[in-house]
């Protein structure tokens, strides 16, 4: 599982007691990587929390995913990282 080159081995073992061998194993390691660096690119640097609880996010389509970046970014300013991360459900909009 590629899974284990993105996270540290605690979120890696969490990541595997939270989601099903099933799920995992449909994950496309490319689209992954696509969707990991548009986060490293805005400057998130709690990915690998992003990953344990928003794993769905990174199956999505880029492009809907980086506009839905952009209207978070819109709507909270410029300080918006810093507030998803003391907000993280906030990402629930990406994935509507």
């Amino acid at each position: 599982m590629f899974l284990n080159q993105y996270v540290n081995e605690v979120y890696y073992e969490m990541i595997l007691d939270e989601y099903d061998s099933g799920y995992l194993s449909t994950l496309d390691e490319e689209q992954f990587k696509l969707i990991y660096d548009l986060f490293r690119q805005y400057g998130f640097t709690y990915i690998e929390d992003i990953i344990l609880r928003y794993l769905e996010i990174f199956e999505m389509d880029y492009s809907e995913v980086k506009e839905k970046i952009e209207e978070l970014k819109e709507e909270l300013g410029d300080n918006f990282i810093y507030i998803i991360s003391n907000h993280l459900s906030l990402l629930d909009r990406i994935l509507d």
